[in-house]
């Protein structure tokens, strides 16, 4: 991948999920359902965001630009993933506040 950084390495799987609707779109979606029915816990929407926003787009992102011998998990290893998962639920989280819902 050629980058130095655990953080540069975060931002790039972040930017390329939250970039991608069919990954990010279905996920804030629930979220925000979760959010507005007031029964959100953040620990369990980390866990969603990465489970079904950033493995799928993990897996695709090596299909595009790594290599036959790169893994997913290899490439964005789960302590990465988390801390781009608490990122995204952070910053929805704070547009939940503001109204602004995904419907």
């Amino acid at each position: 991948m050629g980058y130095d950084t655990t953080e540069s390495i975060v931002a790039e799987i972040e930017q390329y999920a939250t970039n991608t609707s069919a990954f990010i779109t279905p996920v804030m979606r629930t979220l925000s359902k979760k959010h507005q029915a007031g029964n959100f816990d953040l620990e369990r929407a980390i866990a969603y965001v990465d489970r079904y926003c950033l493995i799928p787009a993990a897996k695709q992102y090596r299909r595009e630009f790594g290599s036959m011998s790169d893994s997913w998990s290899g490439m964005f290893p789960k302590a990465i993933r988390m801390m781009a998962a608490e990122s995204i639920v952070r910053h929805a989280v704070a547009e939940f506040k503001l109204g602004n819902y995904w419907n």
